[in-house]
């Protein structure tokens, strides 16, 4: 069961709210879970990347939200601390702190206006996953699949509006300087390295990115749909001089009582990258899923995928994946296990994983 930490403010003595004496709630929740995973490659090469063990993620959610002493306006802000046990990347052995979901939002009516970082509705999603991981987390990294398409400016720091309507929700957003996260609030440094490949690729060699998108049921109970597309201007100075970044995300997923369909489809052109290969690469995805509710508690979930990538100067195969997957709520608790199979991984003839996955998740 969710618990909330209500905490009532009023916030004085500073120029910035002088004579806001509103009250606001503050309220704190999370995530916690703990996973299991087993990989096993066919291709002896790969053998060394097989792995097994347990691993955990927790996130903290902070958010606050209330009136505006202007006009009947009301706000919400917040900020997001996922702790993801050890980083492979972190140098000093400590653990790493992940800062997402940062905003601060202003609204009039169905209109909202945000500022931040990773919290508008975005092309980060999927119409067909109902269980377990999807396609590109089961064996994240590894995969031509895709979770981010095109420039991804969701991972940037911007600003964007979101209109709500009686079919869905439409949005927009732009980011003066794609990739970069925001480091203090006057900017007197540069998170150069973020999301940068290599030392003279830094985010300052990005440009400005968009993208737009909507989500909604149409005004019909059980559908689902989604479309974004983004794009981020070729970067001076870099590899993407000559290139844009592109990406488009669409999909549907449509609940028929205990019986769940969906189907998406995700477009990426280039990345920013040191390799020309990546510039140029293309990829074309697309992904079935569907979920059966045996009983409200227990659910058995499917997947099929495919991703076609060309662009790159080797030549490379369709990557496919399957998966089956089953869910029990027990209540505060929901257990999930799994089982995915990738074929020509990475686009490699003959190059296929197995993996075994298992968690159990909570919210509080």
């Amino acid at each position: 069961m969710k618990k909330n930490i209500l905490v009532t403010t009023a916030l004085a003595s500073s120029l910035i709210f002088l004579g806001s004496n509103a009250i606001a709630q503050t309220k704190i929740d999370g995530t916690l879970a703990l996973g299991y995973k087993q990989t096993k490659h066919d291709l002896q090469p790969s053998k060394v990347n097989d792995l097994r063990g347990f691993g955990r993620e927790a996130q903290l959610n902070v958010s606050n939200s209330g009136s505006l002493n202007v006009g009947g306006l009301k706000y919400a802000a917040g900020f997001a601390l996922e702790f993801d046990g050890k980083s492979e990347k972190a140098t000093d052995g400590n653990i790493s702190i992940g800062n997402e979901n940062t905003y601060i939002d202003l609204i009039a009516g169905n209109t909202t206006i945000t500022f931040g970082v990773d919290h508008i509705q975005n092309s980060d999603r999927t119409s067909a996953n109902f269980v377990g991981l999807n396609v590109e987390d089961l064996d994240n990294g590894n995969t031509f699949f895709l979770s981010a398409v095109g420039a991804n400016p969701k991972e940037a720091i911007g600003t964007g509006i979101t209109q709500k309507t009686p079919f869905g929700s439409f949005s927009a957003l732009y980011v003066p300087s794609n990739g970069h996260t925001g480091s203090d609030d006057d900017l007197d440094s540069f998170d150069e390295n973020a999301q940068a490949t290599h030392a003279s690729l830094t985010n300052k060699d990005r440009s400005s990115a968009y993208e737009v998108g909507f989500a909604g049921d149409l005004g019909v109970k059980g559908l689902n749909i989604h479309y974004f597309k983004n794009k981020e201007k070729a970067s001076p100075g870099s590899l993407n001089k000559d290139k844009s970044l592109e990406g488009q995300n669409y999909g549907v997923s449509y609940n028929f009582g205990q019986i769940t369909l969906g189907v998406d489809k995700k477009k990426s052109e280039g990345k920013f990258t040191t390799t020309t290969a990546e510039v140029n690469t293309e990829t074309d995805q697309i992904a079935y899923g569907l979920a059966f509710a045996i009983t409200p508690t227990l659910t058995l979930g499917a997947n099929y995928a495919k991703a076609d990538t060309t662009g790159i100067a080797t030549s490379v195969k369709d990557e496919k994946f399957k998966a089956i997957a089953v869910g029990y709520n027990l209540g505060p608790v929901v257990a999930e296990a799994q089982y995915g199979h990738y074929q020509n991984l990475k686009g490699v003839e003959r190059a296929d994983l197995d993996v075994y996955f298992a968690r159990l998740t909570t919210k509080f």
